[in-house]
């Protein structure tokens, strides 16, 4: 059997910052921006980049960048929040670490042929420690992922690209109630959009 002619790496980081293309604003409870984070960031956390299509059952949250205890007012602002694994977040916890969207974590992390997570700098050693992100079981896990995203793209072509692609119940944002929207142009670059409009893409 042919393999796949094109993949992507799956575990790496941002070159750039990450720019924000919704800006949804007026919800009461932080949680209810999840489809907005999730369109946002990919459907991936943040920190360690396991996909949402990975887990369909594990539990994803929405992470504050400054904390919650830090800063009471930005407790609902979109600009203030990421998508984030239930691991990484509880990892986290109240913990301080760059913002995605100023530090492009690329520059500051490469993961390594075994799974482990290479600082490239101080902000990178400062994420592999708070988000513990070279803990055995977790390199161990990136490592074995690794190993079977390889296999499915030699020799199973449509599996890899299941488990590269994009989940198959995307976020509708156009269809959401919010109060005000401060980057409207957002909703035509949604993947949900790109979908309808058949150029979403087979694998990221």
């Amino acid at each position: 059997m042919e393999g796949v002619t094109t993949t992507v790496d799956p575990f790496s980081y941002p070159v750039q910052p990450h720019r924000r293309r919704h800006g949804p604003a007026g919800y009461p409870k932080y949680q209810q921006y999840r489809p907005w984070l999730e369109d946002e960031f990919t459907f991936r956390c943040v920190y360690c980049l396991k996909r949402m299509v990975w887990a369909p059952t594990d539990v994803w949250t929405v992470d504050h960048i400054i904390p919650q205890d830090e800063a009471k007012d930005l407790v609902c602002d979109y600009d203030n929040l990421v998508l984030a694994c239930q691991c990484c977040n509880r990892i986290k916890s109240n913990k301080r670490v760059p913002d995605p969207c100023r530090t492009a974590y690329g520059k500051c992390l490469r993961v390594g042929a075994d799974g482990a997570i290479i600082p490239l700098n101080k902000l990178g050693g400062r994420l592999v420690r708070d988000l513990r992100l070279n803990e055995p079981r977790f390199q161990r896990w990136r490592s074995q992922r690794m190993r079977e995203l390889r296999a499915l793209a030699l020799c199973d072509p449509n599996g890899y690209e299941q488990v590269m692609g994009f989940p198959k119940d995307l976020p509708d944002l156009a269809v959401l109630k919010v109060k005000s929207n401060s980057r409207p142009e957002g909703l035509a670059e949604s993947w949900f959009a790109k979908r309808q409009q058949d150029e979403l893409p087979k694998i990221y």
